[in-house]
């Protein structure tokens, strides 16, 4: 059994004013808290930080991580960085007035996003057997959040306007309130009755907010770091990596209440995987 990861972590981008300042660490701490704890070993850890992360690097990151990873292996993916949302891809779905949700790369352009579809269909590839989780510490729907925050805000949002949601609110137009999540198949009715939900996916999915919360970059204990996973890794670290996907997620909820974060984050899976044990078989 081999154990791999690809993590991601986005603070420079080539837009003005978009820069994070926590992403980088979330990365190094993760790495951290994986060899120490979950037993992964570094030269299985691949990392794509700041410029380094680029859309072609991110594709083929993903793309190799799913690939390989054979029946009884560990893959884990975790992006920490913007999210943002774009108007819907009219190839795959016939919803004019609905939105999908995106990763932001550090070289983004909005004329050829990095869309969550993509990213369904190239998790759903994953081969049978494989025990595939998926964190990701950013915002899409945005819900909340029409401007980017100061450089020096204490907080920012990890989510991305999109320049068609800064024209609709300059306008006064408004955008459509409607985004479409494909790497999330759980209903949003669903969501909104819970933060453990089941959804026929074959990973271990992990998410920074609720739909109507944005998800932090923020100081904290001294530097800046992803709220989810700075709670994230608390859980692991306090537990030494003995815990299931369920206690993960109530005690990561928990280091984030205490620290008077609103988000709550969301896990989604299979019901049988919520109670295995934290990146493992």
């Amino acid at each position: 059994m081999t154990k791999r990861a690809l993590l991601i972590g986005i603070n420079k981008y080539l837009i003005p004013g978009a820069d994070l300042r926590g992403c980088v660490n979330d990365v190094t701490d993760l790495s951290a808290a994986l060899t120490e704890f979950s037993g992964f070993k570094k030269r299985d850890l691949a990392v794509l930080t700041d410029k380094a992360a680029t859309r072609k690097a991110i594709v083929a990151g993903i793309q190799t991580l799913v690939k390989a990873s054979k029946k009884g292996d560990v893959a884990l993916l975790h992006y920490s960085g913007h999210g943002s949302n774009v108007p819907d891809d009219e190839s795959r779905r016939d919803e004019a007035d609905g939105r999908d949700e995106i990763l932001c790369p550090s070289d983004l352009n909005w004329d050829d996003p990095l869309r969550d579809d993509w990213l369904r269909d190239t998790l759903d590839g994953v081969a049978a057997g494989v025990h595939l989780a998926v964190i990701m510490d950013c915002c899409h729907s945005g819900t909340n959040t029409r401007a980017l925050e100061p450089p020096d805000a204490p907080v920012k949002p990890r989510y991305l306007p999109s320049p068609w949601g800064i024209a609709g609110a300059e306008s006064g137009r408004g955008i459509p309130k409607d985004v479409a999540s494909e790497l999330r198949r759980s209903t949003r009715a669903a969501r909104r009755a819970r933060d453990i939900v089941e959804a026929d996916i074959p990973e271990v999915l992990i998410t920074g907010c609720r739909d109507t919360q944005t998800s932090a970059d923020a100081f904290i204990e001294g530097r800046f770091n992803g709220a989810l996973t700075f709670g994230l890794i608390q859980a692991i670290r306090a537990s030494q990596g003995r815990l299931t996907y369920r206690e993960l997620h109530q005690r990561a909820s928990a280091v984030l209440k205490k620290r008077k974060f609103q988000q709550v984050p969301q896990l989604e899976s299979r019901r049988a995987q919520f109670d295995l044990p934290v990146f493992s078989v």
